[in-house]
This record gives structure tokens, C-alpha cells and sequence, in this order.
């Protein structure tokens, strides 16, 4: 839009310049000054509007944009979205801010794609403890501090290159660092949330200090050599009988502790009632039993005592 300002801005003063040297014509009709002169002030509107357009700018939220004067110096950045205006000269730099991500997927070859903070490659290849190989897709969701733009630029002059240059190196290095502490079943099986995790938190303290925070990281089909994977499945299924005859232990345990709970109660109960029959209790049911009349059964030996009931 600038280019095209001046260049309309330069004819339309040719034009001019040329309207004042053109003689007076001699046929009042189609005279040669007015031709020119009628040109020249079209060029000069175009030249306004071209101008008028280069002067405003919009960006969305989730941008921020680095003003770049002609001789390439900054004279500011801008974080709110909407319209705004500079001067025709100066151009601008446009960052994206939100939910940037760096996905590493499938095993495509060739350079990975870049697309200001998106980046599209391969899938991942690493080692785990032992030494095995073990490949992964995953994808990283980031941000940037829209107050570190200025700052990034100064020091890279495009997301592209800063993407290249520290986001990807970072990405990839700590994602290929964190597997060498797990062993191949515990990478895929009951520490992968832990190693997500120690990723996460390795991302965020190497990129922090560039305005960059991850809230994001995801690992998703894991896979080894089939002579790996023979392994994990051996391990898997040991794991597994292992984990159904713990249960079936414990069931165990639990039925026979609650069968002692049982039996304990009754111990107790029986006790208590036992406790409770004093001889004094005893009599005193003996002799509230007589004055109702009721027949008693004694043992061997002892002295009966029958309390008939009066007609």
C-alpha cells in the first residue's frame, strides 16, 4: 500500500508539474491544461486513498505487532486488537499469541513446516532406560507474553525464526531427555502421566524466561521394536496375575477379618449376659417366676421348691 502511495503520489506531481508547462490551448473546448490537471488531482486521490489505507491497520486478540520504521528501527508495539493507525512508512510485524502448538505426528520425512508459531513435523524418536528405541506422537500447546514481542523481535526479527531457533530445539530436547528414566513398560503404562508432567515442567522452566508458557503436553501412541513390545506384553500379563492375586488376597483377608469381627461380637455378648446373671439376678427371677405359677426343672441334687397356684 506504501509503495503504491508514492508511486502515485510521484506521478501525480509529474502531472501537475506538466499541466503548468502545457501552453494555453487555443481551443476553449478540449483545452490541454485541464486534461492534466484533471489527471493529476485523480492521481493525487488515489494517492490519499492508497495513503489512507497504509496509515490503518487491524489485528485480532491473541496478536501483538511490532512497529518497524523505514530504516528499521522500532518505534513501539501494539497489543490491543482492533483498528489503529500509524504512519504509511512504517510496517509492521505481527505475532500470534494463543494457544500456539508444535505437533510431531506420524512418519512423514522432510523438514517440519513452520507457520509463525505452528509448527507440523514427524513423530518423535528417543530411547527409554536400556537403550530401547521408542517412537511417540505429540503435541505441545503454548503462549506468548505479548509484552516480550518487542523483545523477541529485536532478537530474531519473526516468530518463524524465533519458533525455529528456541521453541522447536527446546521442545524436542526435553521430550527426548525425560523417556531415558522409565523403562519401556513404565513409559507406556503407569508413569506416562509422570513423564507428561516432568515434560511439562521442564518446558515451562527452559521457556519462561522468553515469555513463552506451555499449558499443554500430550503423548500419544507410544511404540517400541516388536522384540520391546514382546517384553512389555510378557510383563504386562505378569503384571496383571500379579495385580488379580493381590485382590484375591485381599478378598480373602477381608472375609476372614470379618468373620473375627463376627465371632468376637458374639464372644462378647455372651459374655456380657453371663456377667449379668449374678445369683442375686438369679434368685430374684426364681422367686418372680414362683409367684406366677410357673414349673421349674432343677438340676441333680439341688433342693425344688414348687409354689402351686391357689384355687
Amino acid at each position: 500500500m506504501f509503495v503504491l502511495f508514492i508511486i502515485l503520489a510521484v506521478l501525480a506531481l509529474i502531472v501537475l508539474a506538466v499541466s503548468f508547462a502545457v501552453p494555453k490551448a487555443t481551443d476553449d473546448d478540449f483545452p490541454a491544461r485541464k486534461v492534466t490537471r484533471v489527471v493529476a488531482g485523480a492521481l493525487t486521490a488515489l494517492a490519499l486513498v492508497f495513503g489512507g489505507f497504509a496509515s490503518l491497520y487491524t489485528q485480532s486478540v491473541g496478536q501483538a505487532s511490532v512497529l518497524i520504521n523505514a530504516g528499521g528501527t522500532i518505534s513501539g508495539q501494539d497489543t490491543s486488537p482492533g483498528f489503529s493507525a500509524k504512519a504509511p512508512w512504517v510496517k509492521l510485524s505481527t505475532w500470534d499469541l494463543f494457544s500456539q502448538s508444535a505437533t510431531y505426528a506420524g512418519n512423514k520425512k522432510g523438514a517440519p513446516d513452520y507457520t509463525r508459531g505452528q509448527v507440523n513435523g514427524q513423530e518423535v524418536t528417543s530411547s527409554v532406560s536400556g537403550g530401547a528405541q521408542v517412537n511417540f506422537d505429540l503435541s505441545v500447546t503454548y503462549s506468548i507474553d505479548g509484552a516480550k514481542v518487542e523483545q523477541l523481535y529485536r532478537e530474531f526479527r519473526s516468530q518463524e525464526r524465533f519458533t525455529k531457533q528456541v521453541i522447536e530445539p527446546q521442545i524436542l530436547a526435553v521430550v527426548r531427555d525425560v523417556p531415558t528414566s522409565y523403562k519401556p513398560v513404565e513409559f507406556r503404562g503407569e508413569k506416562r502421566g509422570e513423564a507428561t508432567t516432568r515434560m511439562l515442567d521442564a518446558l515451562n522452566k527452559s521457556l519462561n524466561s522468553y515469555g513463552v508458557t506451555v499449558s499443554l503436553v500430550n503423548l500419544q501412541n507410544i511404540s517400541f521394536t516388536d522384540e520391546v513390545e514382546t517384553s512389555i506384553k510378557s510383563v504386562e500379563v505378569a503384571q496383571q496375575k500379579a495385580a488379580e492375586a493381590d485382590a484375591n488376597l485381599r478378598a480373602a483377608q477381608i472375609d476372614a477379618q470379618q468373620k473375627v469381627v463376627v465371632a468376637q461380637a458374639e464372644a462378647d455378648a455372651n459374655r456380657l449376659l453371663s456377667e449379668s446373671l449374678t445369683p442375686q439376678v438369679l434368685e430374684q427371677r426364681r422367686i418372680e417366676a414362683m409367684k406366677a405359677g410357673t414349673v421349674f426343672v432343677v438340676p441333680e441334687g439341688s433342693t425344688p421348691l414348687v409354689s402351686l397356684a391357689g384355687k
